[in-house]
């Protein structure tokens, strides 16, 4: 039984260290996007939808994404194509 038990507890001491890791990726990739220094090797959010390169809506429908630049343009003056 103690060797079960201190298994378990040498288990739970190697483990901690990777658990506790933090992970630099759960930015929003837009904002990283913009923040990085590599921007070119950032990919944009592909549920992003973008008006001359800014996010102007998030939806992962691609009929909904052009849902909102259609929406987008038309509040902002250019009325579409």
């Amino acid at each position: 039984m103690k060797t079960i038990v201190l298994a378990t507890v040498l288990a739970l001491a190697a483990a901690a260290p990777a658990l506790a890791k933090t992970s630099d990726n759960n930015m929003h990739p837009v904002r990283h996007h913009a923040m990085s220094s590599h921007a070119a090797l950032v990919a944009p959010d592909p549920y992003g939808a973008y008006v001359d390169g800014q996010e102007i809506g998030r939806d992962p429908d691609a009929n909904i994404r052009a849902s909102l630049r259609d929406e987008y343009m038309e509040r902002n003056g250019d009325g579409g194509n």
